[in-house]
């Protein structure tokens, strides 16, 4: 794998292309696995990966953000591989609700009343980095890791390439007003995907040539019913305004690289915050994506640029 030289500062604001140097030959074409936020849903990216693992697929680079960040933290130390998939499906199938949003009515009150800019306390979130994270600095991870903040300080996307892991990835997962933000170095930080929840323009500002998008929502299913909580309401309405920029960014990115839109299909309808279903969904996203992968050549890819707009379509 093509190692990333570390980036002073770790942040590289949006447009800028980081310096590569390539210890050895990349694969051809250079690889990128994108995976996108939505929270619970991000068990679907599961069995994704163990479609793609089962196929030969493997990244040169990946790009999270939110929980996607949590899902491409924990492969990105581990081999491409099904024992990983595996892996990754035990540790969501453990997760419960009160592991990541611990809310009490508290919280919630001093949250709403202006007493705190966060409504749910940020411990859980820390143990699930911690628990997904193998490394302590970003670019010693041996698959080039690159996770999408947003800073508050200055309104504009960050791209987390170096520098404290576990600080890096509880900012990039840290959903604006369920979780404080994150300081780091100069920058205040929040979850990635109120502006780009599924950031293909960074995997093709960083080369690649073929970008897995291992997405989590289903834009014309997202209808769900009535959110249950308040935590689940802010959730659902962030999807809801981050929806359009995928398709946008299949349309723009399309001739600039070969991408392949793993659909996000569910059996079952899942609040954000919900983890009980965690594995149906990991199902579903591995029989989703099998039937997705089945007409493309592993090594190359049959009419990729077509296909990539059959998917987006059901994606």
């Amino acid at each position: 794998m093509p190692a990333l030289s570390p980036i002073p500062a770790g942040l590289v604001q949006p447009g800028s292309r980081p310096e590569l140097t390539v210890t050895q030959e990349p694969t051809t074409p250079r690889t990128a696995f994108v995976l996108a936020g939505g929270a619970s849903l991000g068990a679907l990216q599961v069995g994704m990966l163990r479609a793609l693992y089962e196929r030969g697929v493997a990244p040169d680079l990946l790009v999270g953000t939110s929980v996607g960040a949590l899902n491409a933290a924990f492969i990105a130390t581990r081999p491409p591989s099904c024992r990983t998939a595996s892996e990754l499906a035990r540790v969501w199938c453990e997760i419960r609700r009160e592991d990541v949003f611990p809310a009490s009515l508290s919280t919630l009150v001093r949250g709403f009343s202006g007493a705190r800019n966060h409504l749910v306390p940020p411990h859980g979130l820390r143990r699930l980095a911690a628990r997904h994270l193998e490394i302590e600095d970003l670019a010693d991870a041996a698959i080039p890791l690159h996770l999408v903040a947003f800073d508050l300080r200055t309104g504009r996307e960050v791209l987390l390439s170096a520098g404290p892991a576990h600080e890096a990835l509880v900012a990039a997962a840290s959903i604006p007003g369920v979780f404080p933000p994150v300081p780091l170095g100069d920058a205040l930080l929040i979850d990635g995907g109120v502006t780009n929840n599924t950031p293909i323009s960074h995997a093709v500002a960083l080369g690649a040539e073929r970008i897995y998008v291992l997405t989590s929502r289903h834009p014309e299913r997202a209808r769900i019913q009535p959110p249950a909580s308040a935590v689940d309401a802010a959730m659902y309405a962030l999807g809801l305004l981050v929806d359009s920029r995928l398709m946008a960014d299949i349309a723009l990115y399309r001739e600039q690289a070969e991408l392949i839109v793993l659909p996000a299909e569910s059996s079952v309808q899942v609040q954000p915050a919900d983890f009980d279903c965690s594995s149906q969904l990991i199902r579903d996203g591995y029989t989703a994506a099998r039937r997705a992968l089945d007409p493309l050549d592993v090594k190359g890819s049959r009419d990729v640029r077509s296909r990539s707009d059959v998917l987006a379509r059901a994606a």
